[in-house]
């Protein structure tokens, strides 16, 4: 396995970063990677989906770093996906900074989900010798196969208000950020949502980090 070398560059540099997490955010992640490490015990896949209100841009972000950082670690039974309490579509600026980091990708194509609604799919490249993931937006019932016995990771604080059951989690955290939809349309969009990127990077790896420890 070999990350393309933007994104290990990428990966290098945040898990290097001199940030220091706040104690509530060093606490929720070492939670979930207790988790993570229980089912890799029994010899059973971590499956960890990050939840927000339109799975568009805060789960989109962390879905491909928790990949990315999972695989940077060499955990391949550590699965991410996403999803949403209503689906839309992905954002442009959040394939855009993942591009900037180093993810590659292939291009987008419409599809027709289960004919019920067209969008974007993003086949987004981590490593040459692996298959991509697939960045599109959906809700919690169209989780693929693998979404079953998951950790459900919330992301924004309406999908923690709004979905107080999550059906096939077996475990429920909580870990909000800010969402970058506020700087759409302003000058300031680019760099909001590298920053967030950045902030959603910096703590997949640490999750990584704990799960190896």
């Amino acid at each position: 396995m070999a990350l393309y070398p933007e994104l290990e560059r990428s990966l290098h540099d945040l898990s290097n970063s001199t940030l220091k997490l706040a104690a509530d955010r060093e606490a929720t992640l070492a939670s979930i990677a207790n988790w993570v490490k229980e089912q890799r015990a029994r010899n059973l896949p971590a499956n960890l989906v990050f939840i927000c209100t339109h799975n568009s841009r805060r789960s989109q972000f962390a879905h491909a770093w928790a990949s990315a950082a999972a695989l940077r670690y060499g955990m391949h039974d550590v699965y991410a996906s996403s999803a949403g309490t209503e689906a839309t579509e992905v954002a442009p600026p959040v394939i855009e900074a993942l591009e900037a980091a180093g993810f590659r990708m292939d291009g987008a194509g419409d599809f027709d989900f289960e004919g019920n609604r067209t969008q974007s799919e993003y086949l987004t490249n981590m490593d040459p010798d692996l298959g991509p993931i697939m960045l599109f937006s959906k809700t919690i019932d169209e989780l693929d196969y693998r979404a079953s016995d998951f950790a459900a990771i919330m992301v924004c604080s309406d999908a923690e208000r709004n979905c107080p059951f999550v059906p096939g989690a077996s475990a429920r955290f909580s870990l909000p950020y800010t969402d970058p939809k506020m700087s759409d349309g302003t000058p300031d969009e680019t760099g909001t949502y590298r920053e967030r990127s950045e902030e959603i990077a910096r703590e997949m790896l640490r999750l990584m980090e704990l799960v190896s420890a």
